[in-house]
């Protein structure tokens, strides 16, 4: 049956980012930007896009019913030398996003934040993450507990909305990770904490972003028993975790708010990754005091979704998407969501559930515990989990059955490279069957 479209304002907001404009566009971008919000007149409505999208393929995928591109920009490569910026990356950015505007397609935007330039390492050595051991890691900046680090990327932000124009974009990604999701960085080490820079340790907030606390027990490292010739308790472990979330989580939400104070209203979408650890994990970790023995990886991570996502303070606008559709897990493998789930409780969930449901079918449970109402979702990638022959309708039958607003799959070029399961061909037939 044909459905009924509509214009709406605040929900699926495509319209959103054009009521107020940064920056300097053309008149065809203006025409381009502003298409009409729509939603279907039963509360559905589903989205489709790609990840890395090709600004070449644009017009084909439009005509597929794909509806939203990716453009990915690198810091870095904006701002090659502190203060300097490069005209000609620029210019290819905007030629980028005009393509795809052009051809009808809505502007989801990686303004790459953790792939900060060479010179933030090296001018500002607070920058740098460092670990319980002394290692420091430069994959991703210290947004976490780096005031200068913030404010650099703040300038750079301000640059690309006078350059390009926030308002161009449907929805900007969030996250601190070097992947850009909401975890600390990952490395080759499997039991590092990103909490022993100077900034992190320091009792005074000189260096520290405004808002994030200070550390309850500066010195003390994962794994020991003892601080400052006295029994630490794991009510004490608890209490230092639990600042060391904060702590990530204040990153997090000092995206979402500084891209609003641009007044910026479009989608912020923070992406989780996976499942993240469950609260059985959580509390052998603080039993074993957060050392090796633990064997969970995750718990360094900061991945503790059940306990982050309720300490993120905006949500109006603000997407929790899951990048882990079709990742394999679950049992049966790639399952969706029940109506039961609202039943489980994601602090004390029964035993067996982390066998059981699949990763983005736990994450949405979570994100619908503490009150999100819009959720999106992303393929895992096929260098993830395989793609299979149908592997694009189980990512659509997660997405429907989950309530998730529409998907992103990852990656563009697998429509085309002869991936599994993954052809152009094959996600326009999904799309079809949800339009």
């Amino acid at each position: 049956m044909k459905q009924v479209w509509r214009q709406t304002r605040g929900t699926v907001s495509r319209a959103a980012p054009c009521r107020r404009r940064v920056g300097v566009v053309t008149a065809a971008l203006l025409v381009a930007a502003c298409a009409p919000a729509l939603e279907r007149d039963d509360g559905r409505s589903y989205v489709f896009g790609t990840l890395q999208t090709m600004p070449d393929k644009a017009p084909l995928e439009r005509s597929n019913g794909i509806e939203v591109a990716h453009l990915q920009i690198f810091w870095d490569q904006y701002e090659p030398r502190e203060g300097q910026f490069s005209a000609g990356y620029r210019d290819s950015v905007r030629r980028s996003m005009e393509r795809l505007q052009r051809a009808g397609l809505l502007v989801e935007v990686s303004l790459g934040l953790h792939h900060a330039p060479d010179w933030l390492f090296e001018e500002y050595p607070e920058a740098a993450y460092v670990d319980q051991d002394g290692n420091r890691l430069t994959e991703a900046p210290n947004m976490v507990f780096s005031q200068t680090v913030r404010e650099k990327a703040q300038r750079y932000v301000d640059r690309v909305a006078r350059d390009i124009g926030l308002g161009n974009f449907w929805a900007i990604r969030v996250g601190v990770s070097d992947t850009g999701e909401f975890g600390y960085p990952s490395d080759s080490r499997a039991h590092s904490y990103w909490a022993f820079d100077a900034n992190a340790q320091s009792a005074s907030r000189a260096g520290r972003p405004p808002g994030t606390p200070a550390n309850p027990a500066p010195g003390w490292r994962p794994g020991q028993r003892d601080y400052r010739g006295r029994v630490f308790t794991e009510a004490q472990v608890r209490a230092w975790y639990e600042w060391y979330l904060r702590a990530l989580t204040g990153a997090v939400n000092w995206q979402i708010e500084y891209y609003k104070s641009l007044r910026y209203d479009g989608f912020l979408k923070v992406l989780v990754a996976g499942s993240g650890y469950y609260p059985r994990d959580y509390r052998r970790a603080v039993q074993r005091h957060l050392d090796a023995s633990a064997g969970n990886r995750l718990i360094a991570l900061g991945v503790g979704y059940f306990r982050t996502l309720g300490q993120i303070r905006d949500r109006r606008n603000v997407q929790i998407v899951p990048t882990s559709l079709v990742d394999g897990s679950g049992v049966p493998r790639n399952n969706g969501c029940s109506p039961d789930d609202r039943r489980v409780n994601v602090l004390a969930p029964p035993d067996r559930l982390h066998d059981q449901w699949s990763s983005m079918r736990w994450v949405t449970r979570v994100a619908r515990h503490y009150g999100f109402g819009l959720l999106n979702g992303e393929s895992a990638g096929n260098q993830v989990s395989p793609y299979y022959p149908g592997v694009m309708s189980a990512a659509a039958r997660q997405m429907e059955t989950c309530g998730l607003r529409g998907l992103m799959w990852a990656f563009d070029n697998n429509l085309y490279d002869g991936t599994p399961g993954s052809s152009l061909a094959d996600y326009s037939a999904v799309i079809s069957r949800y339009d």
